[in-house]
């Protein structure tokens, strides 16, 4: 026994050890999501694997991103700002905290990037279940009022035209051939897709098993509610349209616009007031002293900084907000955040070069 579990523990692999350090639970819920999102590796392998790749990742990010200088003095500044005050400005801690920071600030954006990604992919497999299910409930319906058991009509319902639900549907299927009661092999479908949807539907199919009701009605009802539901939702999309037009041109060009416009005006400023002699010397007759203008408290550099990480927000709190308003699940807008982004930022640069010209036609020169 000890030489069977010695050789258990050794071909274990090493990535399912690393795993077990989130806990039973987590792991648990991981692995559902992960089921969700239609991949079939274990969920202590995948932590395993995401927890190691991070580390290393964020490790090689962080040190390659503090050799920039703009990036490294962004860091440290926002260091001084927060631990100046407990160590002094002087210490070697704000430094050091500027490169804890930078790595942190890597693993978890490399964690939200592994979340999006399956978060996105459980998504489309809901969605394409979803389209089909009606078809599939009123044929497995079919099915049970030709004479066939549950179990039956759900498998020869499953059809290729129906892709991953068939697939889903053969697997509950076949463990219920292999002797699993039906009321458990049917929850499968409840695991594997992150789907309310699939969720009533498998809790009407067992409570009229229970109940002894019509199994082939409630099938027929179920189909129709999806579908009337499916309705519902692309009126609803269809009549906030114009809440979608307007959050795209908000964030895609007024925005940008503004931005630039206020880029170059404090830019403008910037090159006046450095032109203006320093008066605060010169007195008049009466002693009092010429009064000293001020040139703007912000730089243009630090304004650009405000623009990027402006841009960036609102895209991407546009983007949540149309796949709301769209699909009602805001992990639908992450596929609108690139071409937003890339859209912004052209506008702003578009804006700029023309502001640019305007001003070198004017004689005052580019900023």
């Amino acid at each position: 026994m000890r030489m069977a579990s010695s050789n258990t523990r050794s071909q274990t692999p090493a990535f399912e050890l690393v795993g077990r350090l989130f806990g039973r639970e987590r792991i648990r819920r991981l692995g559902a999501f992960l089921h969700a999102g239609g991949y079939s590796i274990s969920p202590e392998s995948f932590a395993g694997i995401y927890l190691v790749a991070s580390l290393l990742l964020s490790l090689g990010l962080s040190i390659s991103l503090a050799g920039w200088f703009p990036l490294k003095q962004a860091l440290y500044r926002f260091s001084l700002l927060l631990f100046a005050p407990l160590v002094g400005a002087s210490s070697a801690f704000v430094p050091t905290m500027a490169i804890v920071l930078s790595f942190v600030g890597s693993f978890a954006l490399i964690g939200m990037l592994a979340y999006v990604v399956v978060r996105m992919a459980a998504d489309s497999r809901r969605a394409k279940v979803e389209e089909i299910l009606p078809d599939f409930l009123l044929l497995a319906a079919a099915n049970v009022r030709a004479g066939m058991t549950v179990d039956q009509a759900l498998w020869y319902a499953a059809k290729p035209e129906f892709g991953t639900l068939s697939t889903e549907v053969q697997v509950v299927a076949k463990r219920t051939f292999g002797g699993e009661p039906f009321d458990k092999a049917i929850d499968h479908l409840s695991e594997h897709f992150n789907s309310k949807f699939v969720r009533r539907t498998v809790t009407l199919i067992k409570q009229g098993l229970s109940s002894g009701g019509q199994i082939a009605e409630i099938l027929e009802r179920t189909a129709k509610d999806v579908r009337d539901m499916q309705i519902i939702k692309k009126d609803i999309a269809a009549s906030l349209l114009m809440y979608i037009i307007f959050l795209v041109f908000a964030a895609s060009v007024g925005a940008p616009f503004l931005f630039s416009v206020s880029a170059k005006l404090i830019a403008l400023l910037e090159h006046v007031f450095a032109q203006i002699p320093d008066t605060s010397s010169v007195t008049v007759s009466s002693g009092m002293s010429f009064i000293q203008p001020q040139a703007p408290v912000i730089t243009s550099e630090q304004f650009l900084l405000f623009v990027t990480v402006s841009t960036i927000v609102t895209a991407v709190c546009s983007a949540l907000m149309i796949g709301i308003i769209n699909k009602g699940n805001r992990m639908e807008g992450v596929r609108y955040i690139p071409p937003m982004l890339i859209a912004s930022f052209v506008i702003f640069l578009i804006v700029s070069a023309l502001l640019d010209t305007f001003l070198a036609s004017m004689g005052t020169g580019s900023f």
